[in-house]
């Protein structure tokens, strides 16, 4: 008994940090997207914003993960690990700096998937009457 209660308080525990998380990174996004730059003086680059479209998509994972954590979770890295990759083609080189931002932005989809796989471990040993499952 004290097992299963000490994994369901870790698996919230866990789950609650990766959405507060996720919504400090989604405010954070807002913000830039919103702000305009106002030492902009020549348009984005074609280039820009492909790299940028990379953490569009980090960021809907994010919002997705709250729904589905697997799906949600899967996009947040997929989208971090893309936007290192196209960054890497595209300049050329790899910037060490970035390596900050993409952990700060891959560890809540790293955090939901261990949710997941929580959750997916809980439900594999409760068997076939589960508590998602109904009676028949």
């Amino acid at each position: 008994m004290i097992n299963k209660s000490w994994n369901n308080r870790v698996e919230t525990i866990i789950r609650w940090v990766a959405r507060i998380w996720s919504i400090l990174i989604f405010v954070f996004v807002l913000l830039i997207v919103v702000t305009p730059d106002p030492y902009l003086v020549k348009p984005i680059p074609l280039t820009d914003w492909i790299e940028l479209g990379f953490y569009g998509v980090t960021t809907l994972g994010l919002l997705l993960a709250w729904r589905w954590e697997v799906i949600g979770g899967a996009i947040t890295i997929a989208g971090v690990l893309g936007h290192e990759v196209v960054f890497r083609i595209i300049r050329g080189y790899w910037f060490p700096g970035l390596v900050t931002p993409t952990l700060l932005f891959m560890l809540p989809g790293i955090l939901f998937l261990m949710c997941w796989a929580l959750l997916r471990g809980k439900l594999k040993s409760a068997g076939p009457m589960n508590s998602r499952s109904k009676p028949k």
